[in-house]
């Protein structure tokens, strides 16, 4: 399992990286990179889950008395690039930035989803 963003949303982290998504914080793509690259030929996909809070996000006492307000989550599979399972992230910036492009797609897209997922009515 692998968190992108490296750490859980605040307004402040939000902020202090000028992240260009309004839902998320920038992600990460060392740690990805790493692990596609010790046991890339073993991933073929990789499930990328959104969790939407759309009435703010509940406090842990929430989830520990079973009162957390409505909760949406989306799943969905994406192809992994083979070239990404080969790639050298540290010594090949040409390599690291199509890394790093295809995570901003990703998260693109995610904030996306976010948005209109915070702008339906239940």
């Amino acid at each position: 399992m692998n968190f992108a963003e490296g750490t859980r949303f605040t307004r402040a982290k939000h902020q202090a990286q000028s992240s260009p998504y309004r839902h998320l914080l920038k992600p990460k793509a060392g740690a990805l990179a790493l692990a596609l690259n010790a046991m890339g030929e073993q991933f073929h996909s990789l499930i990328d889950v959104t969790i939407v809070y759309p009435g703010g996000v509940p406090t842990f006492w929430h989830f520990l008395c079973g009162t957390t307000p409505r909760v949406i989550l989306r799943a969905r599979q994406l192809p992994i690039p083979a070239e990404f399972c080969v790639g050298d992230y540290e010594g090949d910036a040409e390599f690291r930035g199509m890394l790093h492009r295809w995570l901003a797609d990703i998260w693109t897209a995610k904030d996306e989803q976010i948005d209109a997922l915070l702008k339906a009515r239940p």
